[in-house]
């Protein structure tokens, strides 16, 4: 199923509320709803050391999951850059281990636990993107969400990211 028919509905917001004590501000969020009792959301927060906190939850009936990554300063630029390079026609993706055309990819692994989590930034055909989050344990199957992008909405992250590490500079 296309990428866009899976955004049935989608609304971009910046919210204006502060954040609670010791809870990172989100400074962007997309809410897509594929029907009555299905959605997915992502929130791009600022953490205290300077990266971004992303988070994708998906929605479905009563049933939520939500997974959590973070990309310090570094990873935030990359993500960035690479993202806009594709959108400017710069950079071609390259496809990953399952075949699939990738921008960029970030791993996160903890040795002493065996625990993972990996960002991968995906291609559509027609130009979208898809933000695929992954964690999980060494030997075990991994739990993940996958949240599809406009080129609109690629466009607007990269702005927003641009602004959060221009502004730390």
């Amino acid at each position: 199923m296309k990428h866009q028919a899976q955004q049935q509905a989608a609304r971009t917001q910046r919210p204006q509320h502060q954040a609670a004590q010791g809870q990172p501000q989100a400074v962007l969020e997309f809410f897509h709803k594929a029907s009555e009792d299905k959605h997915k959301k992502l929130v791009l927060a600022v953490s205290e050391r300077g990266g971004v906190i992303l988070r994708l939850i998906e929605r479905e009936g009563e049933g939520q999951k939500a997974i959590v990554f973070s990309l310090n300063r570094t990873e935030t630029i990359s993500l960035a850059r690479e993202v806009e390079f594709y959108l400017m026609g710069v950079v071609k993706p390259t496809p990953n281990v399952s075949g699939r055309p990738t921008i960029v990819e970030f791993f996160h692994y903890n040795d002493q636990s065996g625990q993972y989590k990996k960002l991968a930034v995906e291609v559509f055909e027609d130009g979208g993107l898809a933000l695929v989050l992954r964690e999980g344990e060494k030997g075990r199957i991994p739990d993940g969400i996958v949240f599809s992008l406009s080129r609109a909405e690629a466009i607007h992250l990269v702005e927003e990211l641009k602004l959060l590490f221009q502004r730390r500079v």
